[in-house]
């Protein structure tokens, strides 16, 4: 029969063994946070420099078709998917080009009102998009169809470099 010494001490083990258990929990919630938090911080990140690069692109251009393609040109260069034109882009990436072509030409839209304004027909008013809404709206489509943020695309893989000292 165990002495009250031994209960005691069985009862202490047990609420230590139950204060780990918690404590695990707790870890393991708050690095499931921190990495989600770091996940959302990098693709804010990305998301600023692509949508960037592209406002930057349409300014520059007053001709709407050509600074949506150079637009997209340049985003997917920038991704690492072709060199020079969108004609470099595999077949399967055709529906990316024309999910992505409303929010080069709302960028476009933004940086010339008086060219969109003048080019809209009576007949259909012109589109009022929020480029940064229609591209969290590209990303979840993606996303949905591809398995993957579409963000992730910009990470490669940077082999580890020796540190060399001469």
């Amino acid at each position: 029969m165990p002495s009250a010494t031994d209960n005691l001490i069985a009862r202490l083990q047990a609420d230590c063994t139950a204060a780990e258990a918690a404590e695990r929990v707790v870890r393991a919630r708050v690095e499931a946070e921190l990495q989600q938090a770091e996940r959302e911080r990098v693709f804010a990140w990305r998301r600023l420099s692509a949508l960037s690069d592209m406002a930057r692109i349409a300014a520059l251009e007053a001709d709407q078709a050509v600074a949506v393609e150079r637009q997209l040109v340049a985003l997917f260069r920038d991704i690492g998917w072709i060199e020079t034109a969108l004609t470099e882009l595999p077949e399967g990436a055709r529906p990316l080009v024309d999910r992505l072509r409303p929010i080069a030409e709302a960028l476009h839209a933004g940086t010339h009102p008086a060219a969109a304004e003048a080019s809209t027909e009576a007949v259909e008013p012109p589109a009022a998009t929020d480029p940064i809404a229609a591209f969290r709206a590209f990303e979840a489509w993606y996303e949905a169809e591809r398995g993957q943020p579409f963000l992730q695309v910009f990470e490669r893989y940077m082999p580890p470099t020796p540190v060399v000292e001469f």
